[in-house]
């Protein structure tokens, strides 16, 4: 699987409170209150991290949608091995609670894939 469907994997499930494994992407997306927009302005704020894996722990990258007021920031919470732990904050429009996640990725043949 490509990054980019592992991320938007990711980015989906990792702004829902509960466990995303037995859900359908499209309720995923509907409880989450984020916009598919939102989820691909995320992506790419996640992606700009994993390209500067050197970058370490505290390295973090914000994103925001006017469209629908959503905005948030991506983390690197740490590392695990050769793994990366980031960090999701995100905020819908005119809400002050947070929706938040921790995701691990590892490195696989030149992509990043999402781990357990």
């Amino acid at each position: 699987m490509r990054i980019s469907g592992i991320l938007a994997a990711a980015a989906v499930s990792a702004l829902t409170l509960s466990p995303a494994a037995a859900n359908p992407l499209s309720r995923i997306l509907a409880k989450s209150g984020l916009t598919p927009q939102d989820t691909n302005i995320m992506r790419q704020a996640e992606q700009s991290l994993l390209a500067e894996a050197q970058g370490g722990a505290g390295k973090q990258a914000k994103w925001t949608n006017p469209d629908s007021g959503a905005h948030g920031v991506v983390r690197v919470g740490g590392k695990e091995g050769d793994c990366l732990l980031l960090q999701h904050q995100a905020y819908l429009k005119d809400s002050s609670d947070p929706k938040q996640v921790q995701r691990k990725f590892c490195p696989s043949g030149g992509d990043w894939l999402l781990s357990n």
